[in-house]
């Protein structure tokens, strides 16, 4: 018999894809949000005809695609050959390698780290918590220390398997790929969301405000997330030097738009801390769902 493709398989894969059953009440089908069940070794739609395989323990539940994937409007060019990116685990390494060998970039993830411990101290302790694009794990530790049980999602499959490879931590997670632009989550869904370094290669603003939208949508208690500020000594810099070294100018977000953007859902922007005031135009937003009035 083929070991492959035999019983003892068909065991191996049922066992990798039982992890998902913790998550199974909130997952939803990111194409028509209706509810998910586990059929064997793939997710299934209860309400559409969808199917998405679980391989190697991974839920394969990206919708890929950009503005066209939800009708609105988008002009110019949008993310979705950002989208294929670091799809091969040889990308990803590469890319996470830069990290953990550039001094700017270690400096960098140490600040990032102390920043999201604090920010999410406030929070106090979730059951579950999402991270998208978790990458290949590298600022997921803070996370997991903080939580229950951790989502590891990514639009990139070899960030994924990177990151599965290298864990070092001992909260349950579960892994699956995911467009941040259809997370497969149910509303509320999940105690907090975490979105760290993606609005900034978002090059429209359609695709920002869906971003936050998405990820308000699913979060039951607060959203962390990042943006480059328009307003930063840093893009201030970079504009006023475009005409002589023709950089393109970042995706960027104003404090004044992530507020109208954060009420829109029920929610309020309670902290704004930059990375670094001189040296970064990221900022650390921290976005609260508002108690419902008396």
């Amino acid at each position: 018999m083929d070991p492959t493709t035999g019983p003892g398989r068909t065991q191996e894969l049922l066992d990798l894809a039982e992890p998902l059953r913790a998550i199974e009440p909130i997952l939803a089908c990111p194409a028509c949000r209706q509810p998910l069940r586990l059929e064997g070794s793939e997710l299934a739609g209860t309400a559409c005809a969808h199917r998405y395989p679980v391989r190697d323990g991974i839920a394969h539940l990206a919708l890929l695609g950009s503005a066209e994937t939800w009708e609105a409007a988008c002009a110019g060019t949008g993310s979705r050959d950002y989208q294929q990116n670091y799809q091969e685990v040889a990308a990803a390494e590469g890319y996470n390698r830069n990290y953990q060998e550039k001094t700017l970039k270690r400096l960098n993830t140490r600040r990032e780290l102390s920043l999201l411990r604090e920010l999410l101290a406030t929070q106090g302790r979730t059951r579950t918590l999402l991270n998208l694009p978790c990458g290949g794990g590298r600022l997921s530790r803070p996370l997991a220390e903080s939580t229950d049980l951790l989502l590891e999602a990514d639009i990139a499959v070899g960030q994924l398997r990177y990151g599965a490879s290298r864990r070092d931590w001992t909260t349950p997670e579960v892994r699956m790929t995911a467009s941040a632009f259809h997370i497969p989550i149910r509303d509320r869904g999940v105690d907090g969301s975490v979105c760290i370094r993606l609005c900034h290669h978002l090059p429209s603003p359609a695709e920002r405000e869906r971003l936050l939208a998405e990820l308000m949508r699913v979060s039951d208690r607060f959203v962390l997330m990042t943006f480059f500020d328009f307003n930063s000594p840093k893009n201030l810099l970079r504009r006023a030097r475009r005409w002589l070294d023709h950089k393109p100018p970042k995706s960027t977000m104003r404090v004044a738009e992530v507020e109208p953007i954060a009420a829109r859902s029920g929610f309020a922007l309670r902290r704004c801390p930059y990375l670094s005031i001189l040296g970064s135009g990221h900022r650390y937003a921290l976005l609260v769902r508002r108690a419902p009035a008396a």
